[in-house]
């Protein structure tokens, strides 16, 4: 038989060997077609890794622990998102039930992945270190993944009462989240330890080392796992004697359905991604039928002697607009907060200049009015309609009031007048209630002055009606003489207001 080649020795590949040494050539007489073994590269669909990361976000919106919180300094924060070593400070001790808190966006890198998937896979771990001085109480802390303000993962951190000098791993399991989300920016990590004092446990304040954290994303789609080499082995009859998957032609491999052939699937698992195309109307570049991307021809200029748009060898030109400072002149007005000017030379000018100044509105108004009585109105209410002031329109404003008043005994008593501000239109409060002036006298006394009411008021909509209200209050003895807001030989009682900004 060997002088037919049945003599030669079995073909060995990976685990792959053929039932019987090779066949015979087809010159020897009564031979069949020689045994063989194919190697066809594949590729699976086994999950692969995303490019990820995580940068610091204000962590105020997944605050869901009762008591006090603090964010941790944004700059450690981002220090160990990176992968490096941060510390979350103690409370100074005067916080019961304070948790110090982190958070990071996870973002992926569209351009590492594969396919089409919908969804990926998000896990984390984090190793944290009770630096003391006291131990925390019960479970401490949280490692959690949220989508927007919802939680997808809550684990809590233990063992309980880690007693100082003790370390824990924080992990975050594989969660499924959609692909969408990440890529707007809704999936976050946060982590929380407790920081402060505990009544509960009878335990204080503890400082915290975090470090090793470690985030990993993954993603899967038919066809766009791991490469790998598929033997076949065949008998003369084209019976198939046995089948091995592999790396590289010699490590085993068991690979993730569906499996697809490499030379099908090279386009559709690139890791270039095709150009997102927006879909706003003024868009021209559009995709095609076959997949490519179409711009518009070169567009056509208005041959009108203004359109300072042209066509040039460099491309499309469009105009210059210098802004120059501060117009002179214009038209200011209550109605306005900016006036923006704009100037040109008569005809089809190149150039422009536009200017603008703040015209923020403001007024100024005297009560000119006689005192409101409020002796007569002890422990009322008492608005002074004479004291309004309008704001015309939203905004922030600065309000302001000098509310002049007499206040006195003829044989002595005490009592006190307040003043606040009120928004008419809307029936709310603008200010608490100050003390406009106090008394205490045992015998005889006068006083007269003018005390200052101040506050900042943000306006939805206008017009608002703003209104000084003022009242007195006997406490003992007899007063002779309560009056305010209005005008006499020694001041007035003023308002005024100024819009700060929008």
């Amino acid at each position: 038989m060997s002088a037919c080649g049945c003599g030669q020795s079995p073909i060995m590949i990976g685990d792959c060997r053929p039932s019987k040494p090779a066949c015979p050539p087809v010159a020897c007489p009564g031979s069949k077609p020689c045994e063989h073994c194919e190697t066809t590269p594949l590729r699976d669909s086994a999950p692969y890794r995303v490019t990820a990361t995580a940068s610091t976000t204000d962590p105020t919106p997944y605050y869901t622990i009762a008591n006090t919180h603090a964010a941790l300094d944004p700059v450690v924060a981002r220090t160990i998102l990176n992968s490096g070593t941060g510390v979350f400070p103690a409370d100074d001790g005067t916080h019961n039930g304070q948790h110090t808190w982190l958070a990071g966006v996870v973002h992926i890198d569209p351009a590492s992945l594969r396919g089409n998937p919908t969804e990926v896979t998000i896990s984390a771990s984090v190793h944290v270190h009770n630096d003391g001085r006291n131990p925390a109480c019960r479970l401490y802390g949280r490692f959690a993944l949220w989508n927007g303000t919802a939680p997808v993962r809550t684990d809590l951190l233990g063992p309980p009462d880690l007693p100082a000098g003790g370390d824990d791993n924080g992990v975050i399991p594989p969660t499924t989240v959609p692909l969408a989300d990440v890529l707007a920016g809704r999936i976050v990590v946060e982590l929380n330890l407790e920081t402060g004092n505990d009544e509960g446990c009878r335990v204080g304040p503890k400082q915290w080392t975090v470090d090793s954290f470690v985030l990993t994303v993954q993603a899967s789609a038919p066809g766009c796992g791991r490469p790998f080499l598929r033997t076949t082995c065949r008998d003369c009859d084209g019976t198939v004697t046995c089948t091995a998957d592999t790396l590289d032609g010699s490590t085993p491999y068991a690979p993730v359905p569906p499996v697809i052939p490499v030379a099908s699937c090279q386009d559709g698992c690139a890791t270039a991604r095709p150009p997102c195309i927006s879909t706003d109307r003024g868009n021209a570049v559009t995709r095609g039928s076959d997949g490519c991307l179409y711009a518009p021809d070169t567009p056509s200029l208005d041959p009108s002697p203004c359109n300072a748009a042209r066509n040039t060898t460099g491309g499309l030109l469009v105009p210059r607009i210098d802004l120059t400072g501060l117009a002179p002149g214009g038209n200011s007005g209550v109605e306005r907060s900016v006036d923006i000017d704009v100037t040109g030379a008569p005809g089809c000018p190149e150039r422009w200049e536009i200017g603008a100044r703040l015209t923020p509105v403001s007024a100024f108004l005297n009560a000119e009015r006689q005192h409101a009585d409020l002796l007569a109105r002890t422990g009322s209410d008492v608005p002074v309609p004479e004291s309004d002031i309008v704001l015309p329109e939203a905004g922030v404003y600065h309000i302001d009031s000098d509310v002049r008043y007499a206040l006195g005994s003829a044989t002595g008593g005490s009592g006190y007048i307040i003043g606040w501000l009120r928004d008419e239109t809307t029936d709310t409060l603008l200010t608490s209630f100050t003390q406009i002036a106090a008394i205490n006298a045992a015998r005889q006394e006068q006083q007269g002055g003018t005390t200052h009411i101040m506050t900042e008021y943000a306006v939805a909509s206008g017009p608002r009606t703003v209104r000084l209200h003022l009242m007195f209050v006997l406490t003992g003895g007899k007063i002779s003489d309560a009056e305010a807001g209005g005008t006499d030989s020694n001041g007035a009682t003023r308002m005024r207001f100024l819009k700060v900004r929008d």
